[in-house]
């Protein structure tokens, strides 16, 4: 199988992966990855035959296969699950806040929810399920990742993805990259109306031992919720939770992966 075979099975898996259970037809997958209908059939083919992706007969739609959740439980346990990890730091901080706690995990250009805690204020901002898949970019968390990766490296995925934050997000391509300064300078993101009009979030990257940016944890709520005045107390909780977060998976990890370029990395943040 060539790398470009390759390649292409792993768009379609993560294409897939933000169907949910509704899954996508054949003519939405060659669409969206503009592929050729063969080309295509003969990946879902080889993919089903696996059991990497199922196909409904009866609606002629391509959803993820059990196999793949098989093949994730195989991975080896040495590190915590970072979704067992950060849950209980999106508990705590939706209990203390009252407001919408999210996860989300980055996937190649794309970030994917893998948590979500809501508070006790009864309006709440539901921008974002578990499961959602978006581009880096569009809502705190990418923001939060693309801020922690070289410049050089956050231009390129916003070029590479710029079609598909034209739809996914209110801010323009401006204000996106604004946005990333900012959350340089400041250490945590802020997203005013990019995905919801009216909702205002705020989110801090989780680093791996690397000190690169794997994922993000994140406040949302309503506008009059997080006045200017508050921002800087929701963002020393969550870069509270973050740091344990990343400690805890650290200990849980493998030591010896730690180096000490990474360490020092980690304390110039």
């Amino acid at each position: 199988m060539g790398l470009q075979t390759i390649d292409r099975a792993v768009t379609v898996l993560r294409a897939l992966s933000g169907s949910g259970e509704a899954g996508l037809r054949l003519i939405d997958l060659q669409k969206d990855l503009r592929l050729t209908k063969p080309t295509l059939h003969r990946l879902l083919s080889a993919l089903v035959t696996h059991g990497l992706v199922a196909h409904d007969a009866a609606t002629r739609r391509y959803r993820l296969g059990q196999e793949l959740a098989l093949l994730g439980w195989s991975v080896a346990h040495r590190q915590q699950d970072l979704r067992t990890v950060a849950a209980h730091s999106a508990s705590l901080l939706a209990e203390q806040t009252g407001d919408t706690v999210f996860v989300v995990v980055r996937s190649g250009f794309d970030t994917v929810c893998i948590e979500r805690c809501t508070g006790a204020y009864p309006i709440k901002a539901l921008t974002v399920d578990i499961g959602t898949r978006r581009p880096l970019g569009v809502g705190a968390g990418g923001i939060a990742m693309l801020a922690g990766l070289a410049p050089a490296e956050c231009t390129a995925i916003l070029d590479a993805v710029g079609d598909r934050l034209a739809s996914q997000t209110r801010a323009t391509a401006t204000q996106l990259r604004a946005a990333v300064r900012d959350a340089r300078r400041n250490g945590y993101a802020v997203s005013n109306g990019f995905v919801t009009e009216g909702v205002r979030a705020l989110s801090v990257a989780i680093r791996d031992f690397r000190g690169e940016p794997m994922a993000a944890l994140g406040i949302a709520a309503i506008l009059p919720r997080i006045p200017d005045r508050r921002m800087p107390e929701l963002a020393r909780a969550l870069d509270r939770e973050c740091r344990r977060i990343e400690s805890r998976l650290l200990a849980a990890g493998v030591p010896e992966r730690d180096s000490p370029s990474a360490r020092q990395k980690r304390r110039a943040r």
